[in-house]
């Protein structure tokens, strides 16, 4: 199977799902030109975000094609043989399998994840951050609507008292 351009990728489903690049960033969290990046081939999404992806896009060729970038990213996080990766592998020579080497990769691997964790709780944090701003900015807000409901039913009640009063009679002592 041929190498998959990420980039075409995530342009394909984007366009599939008729979004902007700022509204592809809105959706995944990601600023806009994450997105400019990631379909010009300069950097890639992370596993997190082609994950949110893969959940936007409807039953396609295009999510077809992301989940095949979906196994690329997690054999590259972490390969399912323990051996590593990429064109020279962690340990020298291709193919060179160093005595101890295993370990070596395994922690190796593990900070890996770690680093990606902390990324993701960091995420998390802020995405917090913002969910408790924005419920107390509605809070304030069903505040105010529920004060100017309050005032609303006052001054109808009291253009109804005045409408209910004959013309001509002059005002009771109460009403003063």
């Amino acid at each position: 199977m041929a190498a998959l351009n990420t980039a075409k990728v995530i342009r394909r489903v984007r366009q599939r799902l008729e979004l902007s690049q700022e509204g592809l960033s809105r959706l995944l969290n990601a600023t806009k030109g994450a997105v400019q990046h990631w379909e010009r081939g300069r950097n890639n999404p992370d596993l997190a975000r082609l994950m949110a992806l893969r959940q936007l896009c409807p039953p396609s060729a295009e999510r077809k094609e992301l989940d095949a970038l979906i196994r690329e990213a997690q054999a590259q996080v972490a390969p399912l043989g323990g051996e590593p990766q990429g064109p020279a592998g962690k340990g020298g020579a291709r193919g060179l399998r160093m005595p101890g080497s295993t370990i070596a990769y395994s922690q190796e691997r593990f900070a890996l994840l770690r680093r990606e964790n902390a990324r993701l709780g960091r995420q998390l944090a802020r995405l917090q951050g913002t969910l408790q701003r924005r419920s107390e900015q509605l809070r304030v807000l069903e505040d105010l609507a529920t004060d100017l409901q309050r005032e609303i039913t006052e001054l109808r009640a009291s253009q109804v008292g005045k409408a209910s009063r004959p013309s001509g009679s002059p005002a009771s002592a109460a009403d003063h």
